[in-house]
């Protein structure tokens, strides 16, 4: 897929599953050259092999964002079938995002304020790496049973693959004050 990748100009289609799928393999890499002795040849080949794997899915995810932005840019129409879920959910906030941008070229100011995003709360069940929420802001990476905030879309996706669990978070602000006022007294 990174070689295929590498030779394209536009995005090639990848499994709905790829980045998952992809973190899956990294995490039983690296599970597998933690017990392996690196001082042996197969210890080392892990090792290597860990190495590689990481490093061509950090060049294929940036040069699948350049060809995604260079698209979006220049207007073209990029087939959102070929695309993971995170990548669909970039392409739809990027479009919307450099319309928006457009329109409020020729105004003297941007008076709106930016829009609000619904974030979850979520515990990790699997390493995650490094994601773009659909704000268009990084995310992770996350570890095994880490708990983070992701914009509500992104973690959808993620509890629906099994890699994440929502945690419920009730009357935070109210349990604090509650916190406080014991404290006080």
């Amino acid at each position: 897929m990174w070689k295929s990748e590498k030779t394209s100009e536009k995005p090639q289609p990848l499994p709905e599953d790829f980045y998952q799928r992809a973190q899956t393999y990294l995490t039983g890499l690296a599970e597998a050259s933690a017990v392996s002795d690196e001082h042996t040849i197969q210890g080392r080949l892990a090792l290597r092999e860990k190495d590689i794997a990481e490093r061509l899915l950090k060049e294929l995810k940036e040069i699948r964002l350049r060809k995604l932005l260079t698209l979006a840019r220049n207007g073209g129409d990029v087939n959102l079938a070929g695309l993971t879920e995170e990548e669909r959910a970039l392409v739809k906030n990027l479009d919307s995002s450099l319309k928006s941008f457009e329109e409020g070229r020729n105004e003297t100011s941007f008076s709106a304020p930016p829009e609000r995003v619904e974030l979850s709360v979520v515990r990790f069940l699997q390493d995650i790496p490094e994601i773009v929420g659909t704000d268009l802001k990084m995310y992770g990476p996350y570890k095994k049973e880490d708990v983070g905030s992701l914009p509500y879309q992104n973690a959808e996706a993620l509890i629906k693959q099994g890699a994440a669990k929502e945690i419920e978070v009730r009357d935070m602000h109210r349990a604090a004050k509650n916190d406080a006022r014991l404290h006080q007294q």
